[in-house]
């Protein structure tokens, strides 16, 4: 046991920088959690093909759309949103003149090095040039 003679009183400054430093070296972290939890959650997206080659990618103002060759050598369309939204699609064709069809129930999807066209119940829903591949 200690006798109080034993114990030095610590000084008033160290033991004041030391719980400035302390409170510096935490703050830092605490005002990260709290902007982090204001920021909306955002998940990942993957580029081109999950799982899959790319074989030819677009991009439209408003989708990246990509035809995907999957390790068995069959075909699929991915189309991704920048607003987040994406829709996969086995069912591809392709025409002579480099245009992939992919077709999903009532729902057909193509495109070339040109255009992005989406055709629902043989009405054109959605026409957009391609800006880059």
């Amino acid at each position: 046991m200690l006798k109080t003679s034993q114990v030095k009183p610590m000084n008033g400054f160290k033991f004041s920088l030391i719980c400035v430093t302390t409170f510096g070296l935490l703050t830092p972290s605490l005002s990260l959690a709290a902007s982090a939890a204001n920021q909306p959650i955002q998940v990942a997206q993957v580029e081109g093909c999950p799982r899959a080659s790319v074989v030819e990618s677009y991009e439209t103002n408003n989708f990246f759309v990509y035809i995907c060759e999957t390790g068995d050598g069959s075909f699929f369309y991915r189309g991704v949103g920048k607003d987040g939204s994406q829709v996969n699609v086995m069912n591809v064709t392709s025409g002579d003149d480099g245009t992939y069809y992919a077709t999903n129930n009532d729902v057909t999807y193509s495109i070339n090095r040109y255009r992005l066209q989406v055709i629902q119940n043989d009405r054109v829903i959605l026409n957009e040039s391609v800006i880059g591949n």
